[in-house]
């Protein structure tokens, strides 16, 4: 993919990536309350599910996930990307 990613986030806004470390850091940086613990792959706080897109992790994760599960903390867009936060 050539450009920016641009990431779209269910019930809330659409954005282009800024190039943060992580996709958590992102959405802290637009005020998107993202849930999160340990932000480092060992809890599952931060798990997201991935609609539509590929992710890329920037480090090892702990956790057990299902195909359309992401964790936040660990992975950062590598094409567009649209994401929906949990329910609660």
């Amino acid at each position: 993919m050539s450009g920016i990613p641009r990431i779209k986030v269910t019930n809330y806004h659409t954005f282009f990536y800024q190039y943060e470390f992580s996709l958590l850091d992102a959405l802290e940086a637009q005020e998107i309350p993202a849930p999160y613990n340990c932000r480092g792959g060992y809890c599952g706080c931060c798990k997201l599910r991935l609609l539509d897109g590929e992710v890329e992790y920037v480090q090892d994760s702990l956790v057990d996930l299902q195909d359309d599960e992401i964790l936040s903390c660990c992975c950062r867009p590598k094409t567009h990307i649209e994401i929906a936060l949990p329910d609660d």
